[in-house]
């Protein structure tokens, strides 16, 4: 009996069929071992610079769309923590004067400033500070400055200030509001 060596060439004519592998040579099912190598060399010889260059143009659009997907979620955030926070922010309450306080303050005032001119309105809802004779500015301004002490918790207001040719042959006058104003946790801001 006598073996047939299965590196032993066939003649080119024979049977596809009836030959035996080779090594380096085709597979069983008729493939080329190297499958590598035709898929390299087709891609150098295709190579350009666009593939590259649209890989980075579509890198750097990634970066800028989750920035502003990051910048909404962050003003969305933002802004429904507002909301919620002006719902739970507390009221301010304000209660003008009655008008005992503002004879009471009226009183202080004249007391204490004797160069000024101080009077009660006719509704007795404000306070009228002025003066007739330009050097004692800086007493009416004084006058000003100091009702800001009258009393801790009220809040003055100027609503008419006028400093030159004032009516009623005044030089300088004020016209000044008072309110209390106290922070309630109570009465939260409704939706």
């Amino acid at each position: 009996m006598s073996v047939k060596n299965p590196f032993q060439e066939i003649p080119a004519g024979a049977n596809a069929a009836t030959q035996a592998p080779q090594p380096g040579g085709n597979h069983a099912f008729g493939k080329g071992r190297n499958h590598v190598t035709p898929f390299m060399s087709a891609a150098l010889q295709n190579f350009t610079l666009a593939a590259p260059a649209l890989a980075i143009v579509a890198l750097i659009l990634s970066v800028l769309a989750v920035r502003q997907a990051a910048a909404f979620v962050t003003a969305y955030t933002r802004e429904v923590k507002s909301a919620t926070v002006s719902n739970l922010a507390p009221l301010i309450e304000k209660k003008p004067l009655a008008a005992t306080d503002y004879q009471n303050a009226a009183n202080i005032i004249a007391k204490n400033n004797s160069a000024v001119q101080v009077s009660l309105s006719k509704a007795r809802d404000a306070i009228t500070i002025s003066i007739k004779d330009p050097a004692l500015l800086p007493e009416f301004m004084y006058a000003l400055s100091t009702i800001q002490s009258f009393r801790q918790g009220v809040a003055w207001n100027a609503n008419n200030l006028c400093l030159t040719k004032c009516e009623g042959g005044t030089v300088a006058s004020a016209e000044i509001t008072a309110y209390t104003q106290a922070i309630s946790f109570t009465g939260l801001r409704p939706k």
